[in-house]
């Protein structure tokens, strides 16, 4: 559900869940965009000789974004992301399913500004976590 306002927010609410199917277009597009051509993003024979990995992997800053995403659709208009911190616990590749989670974790007024505090993980298709711990501030109209 949206937050509507700071008063309608409690400790222990859930933030909808935003789900994304990463493919690897989305990938190099989020990378050209970022002028961030590192080559473990987009050539996955680079990724195996090198790395030993399966195939390219998304970017943190990405992860981030998608973090960011679920805040302001949860948000909508009643407020903004004022911080976000996380952290990577594994390599999201394409074809992965994500799911950004979160939840109320804090509810507070500091120095007259309304804020909420989140804490927010990321798990892949599999039920694993793939960016944890990760927390934000929120700060409602």
């Amino acid at each position: 559900m949206m937050a509507t306002s700071f008063e309608s927010i409690n400790i222990g609410d859930e933030l909808p869940p935003l789900n994304k199917h990463i493919v690897h277009v989305e990938i190099m597009m989020y990378q050209a965009v970022t002028w961030d051509f590192t080559r473990v993003h987009y050539d996955r024979e680079f990724v195996a000789r090198t790395m030993g990995l399966p195939n390219v992997f998304v970017d943190g800053q990405m992860l981030g974004a998608y973090l960011s995403q679920a805040l302001t659709q949860w948000l909508g208009l009643a407020g903004w992301p004022r911080k976000l911190r996380y952290r990577f616990r594994d390599f999201v590749y394409p074809g992965d399913t994500i799911t950004c989670k979160g939840k109320v974790t804090a509810k507070y007024v500091k120095d007259g500004e309304k804020l909420v505090d989140c804490e927010m993980w990321m798990e892949n298709q599999k039920g694993e976590l793939m960016v944890a711990p990760a927390t934000a501030t929120v700060v409602f109209y």
